[in-house]
């Protein structure tokens, strides 16, 4: 049995560190959707070098948007269509029994619709990160910013590891925080009849008139429908 977590990266990787516990079961993959944000980046390949250092084992997969943010309606359907894409990916092409949705990173936008989408697509789970504490934890990154830089700029895999590794008593504090640190929040779902699903799609694409919508909801094969204008 073999498990995926995708989760989109906002500016506080520590929620996808922390998040690889929320299955009984051990994670196979882990599948990130950043932006091109800067930000978003360094943070992107800090989570790989970390991941490389305390998870060796777990797959890493990374998924980047073509555009800085997700702020308006038609980049919050593009990564709609992403996390669709990559949903399928999980279970066709990676063999995932159990597909899990982290919706703590990124922005609020990106977390409800990756959540909306898991629901129509039958996932095996959704789970927030509560953490009462992070504002510490957003701290802990700004004092390891210039290394978290330097991790970016770094060339190879060995010169990130060796950076990683310089200070990991702090990374390690701050991205593989003790269980006591914060809480998994379950979101509820309930199956979904995707004989059913293809007659929502126009409302999830109400405001884009005369587009055609392409969103393959169910493993079976891509559906195709279109608004009229």
């Amino acid at each position: 049995m073999k498990t995926a977590v995708i989760v989109p990266l906002g500016m506080s990787p520590p929620v996808v560190t922390a998040g690889m516990d929320a299955s009984e079961f051990r994670v196979n993959h882990l599948i990130m959707i950043a932006t091109r944000h800067p930000v978003v980046l360094a943070g992107l390949d800090l989570i790989e070098v970390a991941m490389s250092v305390k998870a060796p084992k777990v797959a890493i997969h990374t998924e980047i948007l073509s555009k800085d943010d997700v702020t308006t309606t038609e980049e919050n359907f593009a990564f709609m269509e992403t996390a669709i894409r990559i949903i399928r990916k999980a279970r066709v092409d990676l063999g995932c029994n159990r597909v899990l949705l982290n919706v703590a990173g990124g922005r609020k936008n990106m977390c409800i619709t990756l959540a909306m989408i898991g629901q129509l697509m039958n996932v095996d789970g959704v789970f927030h990160i509560g953490n009462p504490h992070i504002t510490l934890f957003n701290e802990g990154l700004e004092r390891l910013r210039r290394d978290i830089d330097l991790i970016h700029a770094a060339g190879t895999l060995e010169e990130k590891q060796a950076i990683y590794r310089e200070k990991q008593e702090a990374f390690d504090h701050v991205l593989f925080p003790a269980r006591s640190e914060y809480d998994i929040i379950r979101v509820p779902t309930f199956p979904v009849d995707q004989s059913a699903v293809q007659r929502l799609l126009v409302e999830l694409k109400g405001d884009v008139k005369g587009e055609v919508i392409d969103l393959p909801l169910s493993d079976k094969g891509d559906s195709r429908t279109t608004r009229d204008p």
